[in-house]
């Protein structure tokens, strides 16, 4: 019988692991949080419209270009945000294209990776010294929240 919390080990290759690491849902951060994710997503996937298959799919697509990012020796907040919006909007479009109407269910699907990509653009515009590979990136970015929050 399980106990409430079940402790599990795996061994993965370093293309899953980074694979893994790469998922940015729901806030997921530690390597725990992250499997959580996946069931959670396993979970939700039923049909060929499978939000989780569409994920997959998109990650897989976007894995040479995520290797490529994490090889290089600066890093981007920015880069990282856009990565997973990408990843994850590819997969909520995929899931909603047969939506009728669309907007709505696009919406719904596509709203924790628009605001994961909000939150992070904020960190970058309030923080003093943001995680970018170029800092006229961030003073453009911080200007142009400030000039939409004085609209």
């Amino acid at each position: 019988m399980l106990n409430k919390n079940q402790s599990i080990s795996a061994r993965l290759s370093a293309e899953d692991y980074a694979y893994l690491m790469s998922i940015d849902r729901n806030g997921a951060v530690t390597q725990s949080e992250k499997i959580r994710e996946l069931i959670a997503m396993a979970r939700e996937s039923v049909g060929v419209e499978s939000y989780v298959r569409a994920y997959l799919a998109s990650g897989e697509t976007m894995l040479p270009v995520k290797a490529k990012y994490t090889d290089e020796p600066q890093r981007s907040l920015l880069v990282e945000a856009l990565l997973e919006l990408i990843t994850e909007g590819a997969a909520a479009i995929q899931v909603c294209a047969n939506q009728d109407p669309i907007a709505p269910a696009l919406e719904q699907k596509a709203l924790p990776a628009v605001e994961a990509f909000l939150e992070k653009m904020l960190l970058v515009a309030l923080d003093s010294e943001p995680r970018l590979a170029n800092t006229d990136t961030a003073a453009r970015i911080q200007q142009r929240v400030k000039n939409l929050i004085e609209r």
